[in-house]
């Protein structure tokens, strides 16, 4: 099972992920980020706070998926984490899920299926 950091650098947002969506959840402006390598996307505060010397954008929500065909545009759910500590932020795990499952299928016509 995937471990979900709580952060991510600002570096690898930039590096490995495709921002596909920018929403407002609480007032708190997020982007969902996907990567395709990883079958990895989540939701982030969009703006990057300083942790320890580097900029990083806390992480709200993750889906890590996986392909059941050869067909890219189908992927299956293997897990979704939400930030424990994301009470701060008052935003509900479903808003975050409905997030994601919305970017990934209006912006990258994923199929998703089921755990």
């Amino acid at each position: 099972m995937f471990i979900a950091s709580a952060s991510y650098s600002a570096e690898a947002v930039e590096c490995l992920y495709e921002v596909i969506g920018m929403l407002n959840l609480n007032s708190i402006r997020c982007h969902v980020i996907f990567d395709s390598q990883a079958s990895r996307a989540a939701v982030i505060e969009a703006d990057a706070t300083e942790e320890h010397g580097e900029m990083r954008h806390p992480v709200l929500a993750v889906l890590e998926m996986e392909r059941v065909t050869s067909i890219n545009t189908i992927l299956r759910i293997k897990s979704f984490w939400t930030d424990p500590d994301g009470v701060h932020s008052g935003v509900e795990p479903g808003s975050l899920a409905q997030a994601l499952y919305k970017a990934l299928t209006t912006k990258k016509q994923i199929t998703l299926v089921g755990l």
